[in-house]
């Protein structure tokens, strides 16, 4: 299996790049350049360790998804990318489950998933009726989600504009 290639965008930054001194183009390359590290290795990592198994390391769960969409936006082989769709879509009825706050991030993700897979054509898993309805049922689910979400942030603004 080759090593995962990931493209960089070029942001213009200077220094740290992400949120806390993290540059991210950096940790993105430090994953590709692991040994057999495949898209869909590193989601089934990342769903497991975060939402169904105890990890060594602590990180807060919107870090992780922040990640996984960074690492979806620029992962390649886009096939391995698509292969790793069970794993994805076990993080994500995992995430809805145990996070409040992150209805938006995991849209975020599925629709960075669901863009990357257009240009594999014929080879897209979304082709497959099974997978489409499943994509389906998530963007609902994270839809509701995200709307409760807001509401209960308004109903909280306005208790306290009171």
């Amino acid at each position: 299996v080759p090593a995962v290639v990931v493209r960089q965008r070029r942001t213009g930054r200077r220094g740290g790049g992400g949120e806390g001194g993290v540059d991210e183009g950096a940790l993105l390359e430090l994953v590709a350049s692991l040994p057999e590290c495949t898209p869909v290795d590193v989601l089934s990592t990342a769903a497991d360790q975060s939402w169904t198994r105890p990890c060594a390391v602590s990180v807060p769960r919107l870090v992780t998804l922040r990640f996984i969409a960074r690492y979806v936006q620029l992962a390649q082989p886009l096939t391995s990318l698509a292969e790793g769709w069970p794993k994805l879509l076990a993080l994500f009825r995992a995430a809805m489950v145990g996070s409040s706050s992150a209805p938006v991030a995991l849209l975020a993700v599925l629709w960075e998933w669901v863009r990357r897979m257009e240009p594999l054509g014929d080879g897209s898993p979304l082709l497959s009726a099974k997978e489409r309805h499943e994509a389906k049922d998530v963007a609902e689910a994270l839809l509701r989600a995200t709307s409760t979400q807001l509401s209960r942030s308004l109903r909280r603004t306005e208790r306290g504009a009171r």
